[in-house]
Order: C-alpha cells, then sequence, then structure tokens
C-alpha cells in the first residue's frame, strides 16, 4: 500500500523536475548574446562586454567581428544576431531597415541609435624610429606604407579621404595620391584595420592610417598620431546600434543597447577611442525604455 501511494509521489517529482531541466536549460540559451560588430569596435566591445557581463551574472555575451557590411550581410540570409553595433548608420539605413531577411517576412532592422563616433589616425612603430610626424612623411622612400583596401571596408574609403584632407591642409595635395598609390597592396588578398594594425606591429610596414579606436587597443606596442578635427574625419565618423529582426534574445539585446547609452558605457568608450554621443541619435521604432 505505501508503495502504491510513493509511487506516483515519485513520478510526480521526475516529472517537476525534468520541467525545471527543461526551463533551465532555456534560460541558459535565453541569457547568451550574439553581437554582431565594425572590426572598429572590437577593443570598445571588448571592455563593454566584460562591464556587462559582471552587471549581469549568467549573461554571456559572443563577439563577431568584421566589416559592417558583410555583417549587415548575414543578418540578411538570416544569421542569429542579437545586436548589431556598425560603424556606420548608413549600413543599417541602406542595407537593414525596413528590408525583409531572406526567406522569412521578418524585417531585418526597424531602428538604431548612434552612440560613439571615431576618427582616422596615422600609426607606427613602438618610438617612431622614422620620426612620422605629418601625412606628408608617408611618401619618404623610406616609408612603408599600408592602409585598409578591403572593397566593402568603410575605412578604405576613409582612409583616402583622410589623405586627401590632411595632404592639403599640410599644402601638398599631390602627395595624397602618391601616396595611396605606394601602399603596400596585395591585389588577391585585401587588407582589413586588424591587418594593418598587425603589420605596424610586427615591423613589415613602417605606417598605417586606422581608426583611433583601433589604435588604442594596440597602445602598447604602436605609436599613434592624431590630426586637427578639420582632417581626421571624426565628424562624419558614427557607430549606430540596433537589435535586428534575427535576435533570438531581443530581452537581453535591448538591454545591452540601453546599457551602451549608461554614463559607465560612455566611459568605457571614450577610454577605449570611441568618444560618445550625447545625446544619442535616435531613428525608426526605438523601443521607449531606451533613453538618452
Amino acid at each position: 500500500m505505501i508503495r502504491e501511494v510513493l509511487s506516483p509521489l515519485r513520478v510526480g517529482l521526475v516529472t517537476w523536475l525534468s520541467v525545471l531541466g527543461v526551463l533551465s536549460a532555456t534560460s541558459a540559451i535565453a541569457d547568451v548574446i550574439e553581437i554582431f560588430h565594425a572590426d572598429s569596435l572590437a577593443g570598445p566591445m571588448r571592455e563593454l562586454k566584460k562591464t556587462f557581463e559582471e552587471k549581469n551574472k549568467g549573461v554571456t555575451i559572443n563577439l563577431t567581428s568584421s566589416t559592417s557590411k558583410q555583417l549587415a550581410e548575414r543578418i540578411l540570409k538570416g544569421d542569429t544576431c542579437d545586436v548589431f553595433a556598425s560603424s556606420s548608420p548608413a549600413v543599417i539605413d541602406q542595407d537593414l531597415m525596413n528590408k525583409k531577411v531572406e526567406g522569412s517576412n521578418q524585417v531585418a532592422a526597424s531602428w538604431y541609435v548612434v552612440f560613439s563616433a571615431n576618427e582616422m589616425v596615422v600609426i607606427t612603430g613602438k618610438g617612431n624610429p622614422l620620426q612620422i610626424r605629418q601625412v606628408s612623411d608617408l611618401a619618404k622612400p623610406e616609408v612603408k606604407f599600408i592602409r585598409v583596401t578591403a572593397e566593402k571596408d568603410l575605412a578604405t574609403g576613409r582612409t583616402i579621404d583622410f589623405l586627401k584632407r590632411a595632404s592639403a591642409l599640410e599644402g601638398k595635395p599631390e602627395l595624397e595620391q602618391k601616396i595611396v598609390d605606394a601602399a603596400i597592396n596585395d591585389p588577391s588578398k585585401p587588407t582589413s584595420g586588424p591587418d594593418v594594425v598587425r603589420a605596424v606591429r610586427e615591423t613589415t610596414a613602417s605606417a598605417g592610417v586606422v581608426y583611433y579606436s583601433s589604435a588604442v587597443a594596440a597602445r602598447n606596442d604602436i605609436e599613434i598620431i592624431r590630426f586637427p578635427a578639420s582632417v581626421n574625419m571624426s565628424e562624419a565618423i558614427r557607430n549606430a546600434a540596433s537589435v535586428p529582426g534575427t535576435a533570438k534574445n531581443p530581452r537581453e539585446a535591448t538591454d545591452f543597447v540601453r546599457f551602451l547609452l549608461t554614463v559607465e558605457a560612455q566611459a568605457i568608450l571614450r577610454e577605449t577611442g570611441q568618444p560618445p554621443v550625447v545625446p544619442a541619435i535616435r531613428k525608426g521604432d526605438v523601443p521607449a525604455d531606451i533613453k538618452n
């Protein structure tokens, strides 16, 4: 008789524990945030990830870095992305806003916030052995210059514009094309921002042009030469974040975007070479609880 009574209890207990296990597993899955970000945001995102995970125990952030346009293409094809941080609002505007994800009726993006800025800088080897002080120094025959050349990388055009502005400011506009043409270049292997930093760090190149945030992330191994605002493209370079339609965990993703606009996150952005845009610029159907 006792056995008959305990048996249903045991079955009920096992069933309840199974339910708890399922809920636990579901909770664990829901606490993973997949973030796609531009290469230029690699340094800032590593630090933001640390702080956000510390403040939200049990949350894990996975970071995926590439060019903004390539990441946008992945989102359009249906790749899971909880937060997309682009090095240009235009990429979200033109490639994702109100566009349908391939094979579905899901909109790729319906809103974004512009949260930080950047600028172009020249980097050289530690100690600046060739004493590079201005853009015209990049035209010296002993300088091995490297730049971003990837077609879909926004830094490619921004580098050329930066060189054009700086050469003109220094009274030598003709040097811009000379510097571009003389840059280390392998047409079969386009050069990315991380490639430029690596080449200068490993001394296979004397100098390069990259985003300030990328330079700051490598500041222990290189020297950074900054330029006036009229030259460095800072007025044109903005970073934007959105929660795409392919997000599996939109609530946690929205929490992260909200975090980007806090004083704490803005201090991290400033320290890592991405001065925050305050107040943040909002576009589209931004959730009401994401405040400046």
